[in-house]
């Protein structure tokens, strides 16, 4: 019998595809993610979708910010405390709600604001690949930025052809970065971010005429 995997929170369907997803009880659909057919629900405000963003958002190879569990961010969206990446380092505001949270204390709650305060210093491309853009992991996100060392807020102005010069970036790739650029509510969700951080920008690496070539 054939399965079919939630590409957000892992349930797994056997024969009939289920028409909503189990979470948000929106619609799904089948995608093809490299070749692989998952199953996705359609709601964009899903929360299932919404938790494994910022859990992708803190984790070790995007700003790398310890003590924020998927279970702990699940409690944070649920209190309200979180509905963009820019929440969280608001956090301060909570205090007293987090210190009340289960497995939280006065300490656990300084060492999260340190690990936060930590990860304000962040270099681009580990920032771009937080931001979970479809199929831009770390190594392709440097590639990004060393041929276009721009600010985040600059980025919606490359173009899919700029992108397409680069080794590695199809033109699959090449839209969904445009797209996730030219989405207005990505673009709300930046500005805000940005004024949190500060980011250090790669210097532009130039091609070498000779690369690809033998002597």
């Amino acid at each position: 019998m054939k399965k079919f995997v939630c590409s957000v929170c892992g349930y797994v369907a056997e024969g009939k595809i289920p028409e909503e997803c189990p979470v948000c009880g929106e619609e799904t659909e089948i995608q093809n993610e490299n070749g692989t057919e998952v199953l996705v629900c359609t709601n964009p405000d899903c929360a299932a979708k919404k938790i494994k963003s910022f859990a992708h958002f803190v984790s070790r190879n995007a700003m790398n910010i310890d003590g924020l569990s998927e279970s702990t961010l699940e409690k944070m969206i649920a209190a309200g405390m979180l509905h963009e990446p820019a929440d969280l380092f608001r956090l301060t505001r909570y205090q007293e709600q987090i210190m009340a949270m289960e497995g939280f204390g006065e300490k656990s709650y300084q060492n999260l604001i340190s690990a936060i305060d930590e990860a304000r210093e962040v270099t681009l491309p580990r920032l771009i690949y937080s931001l979970g853009i479809k199929g831009i992991g770390l190594s392709m996100a440097k590639l990004i930025c060393q041929s276009y060392p721009y600010k985040l807020t600059e980025m919606k102005n490359i173009t899919r052809e700029q992108l397409a010069e680069i080794d590695g970036v199809g033109e699959v790739l090449a839209d969904n970065f445009v797209s996730f650029f030219h989405n207005k509510k990505n673009h709300r969700s930046i500005e805000n971010l940005i004024k949190e951080l500060r980011v250090k920008i790669p210097e532009k690496t130039e091609k070498n005429i000779f690369d690809g070539k033998k002597f």
